[in-house]
């Protein structure tokens, strides 16, 4: 079974575990997040609850270590990125890569060096095809 696109919370409970060492605790993913920007604040309830679902999803595991669990990684970010990149193609440009790869780079904000990683990118992977 395809893991299925995550809600805000859980998916912002992922990327800190994805930024951390394995095993994780639920106190070093409070801690984490509150690292972040802006920084989090989350009640430990709430984070139990949202390792329990992720745990749930498929996107973790986990061991019981005396009073505290361990979690561990199932779904690495990178998988994770190709899920939601597909969602998206498949939403908002009816699959097609073109459609998809016009609307991020049409933006005032793309550099000169986004346009060279971009084009080298391609040439890697025509040379792949």
């Amino acid at each position: 079974m395809e893991p299925k696109k995550l809600p805000d919370a859980e998916f912002e409970i992922m990327k800190a575990i994805w930024q951390m060492q394995e095993p994780v605790t639920s106190g070093m993913v409070t801690e984490q997040l509150r690292l972040t920007v802006p920084p989090r604040e989350w009640k430990p309830q709430t984070i139990l609850t949202m390792l329990t679902r992720l745990e749930q999803k498929g996107f973790l595991r986990s061991e019981k270590h005396g009073r505290e669990r361990a979690y561990y990684v199932l779904i690495p970010q990178a998988d994770y990125l190709q899920i939601e990149a597909s969602s998206f193609r498949q939403r908002f440009s009816g699959g097609r890569f073109t459609g998809l790869v016009k609307a991020l780079c049409d933006t005032d904000d793309l550099t000169a060096a986004d346009i060279e990683d971009l084009q080298r990118w391609l040439e890697e992977r025509s040379k792949q095809s």
